[in-house]
């Protein structure tokens, strides 16, 4: 299941596209942020549209996003040569979750493009920084990404079920690799999937409750 899939909740990106402009070039700064896989989180806070540049990494990380807004809010990854990569949230209105960014092996950061018409913070992390999934069962909602005490190995499972209308999305991520889609569905759904072995991550998106469940 190691196909590039780009979830239903994702359509409105080329409309986000349009409004953006398309492909933007990063104007110089005096100093990019750094990032690597062991430094420490990096916060940014802004109002309105804005463009957060780094050091380019294929480092995979998370991104904890907050917005306090009405309107459509955007977090785009851009290239090093300045080309949007991956659209990592967008909806309308108050936000606030984590996903994860550099999930594919080709994927490179540069900077982050945000679209929004409030206040938002924009927390970066290694994905080693995700919370542990300690127990069998976890409970929460919108979109969040758990991480494994150790790999599974041989025959696992996991159930599912997303109380939301949108899109519920779920990947099995490796510690390396390319990472595999479980789940792709759209509004209240359940059932139960197979977690493929190597599976250190993973991550969710929803827009409303949810609960998994592994053995």
């Amino acid at each position: 299941m190691n196909h590039r899939v780009r979830p239903v909740r994702r359509l409105l990106a080329a409309v986000t596209a349009m409004a953006l402009g398309g492909t933007l070039l990063i104007a110089p700064t005096s100093a990019a942020a750094a990032f690597a896989p062991s430094a420490a989180a990096k916060t940014f806070r802004g109002v309105g549209d804005d463009l957060i540049r780094i050091r380019a990494t294929k480092s995979r990380g998370i991104a904890t996003v907050t917005h306090d807004g009405e309107s459509n809010f955007a977090l785009w990854t851009l290239k090093p040569n300045g080309k949007q990569d991956d659209l990592l949230v967008n909806t309308i209105g108050s936000y606030s979750g984590t996903t994860v960014f550099n999930l594919y092996p080709w994927h490179q950061t540069g900077a982050f493009e945000i679209a929004a018409d409030g206040a938002w913070t924009l927390k970066i992390q290694p994905i080693s920084a995700a919370p542990l999934w300690k127990t069998a069962t976890v409970r929460n909602r919108g979109d969040k990404v758990l991480k494994l005490k150790t790999p599974t190995r041989g025959l696992r499972t996991m159930r599912y079920r997303h109380s939301g209308d949108r899109n519920f999305v779920v990947y099995a991520i490796p510690t390396s690799g390319s990472p595999d889609l479980l789940v792709n569905k759209i509004g209240a759904v359940k059932g139960k999937v197979r977690i493929p072995a190597g599976t250190k991550y993973v991550s969710v998106q929803a827009d409303g409750p949810w609960y998994l469940v592994r053995s």
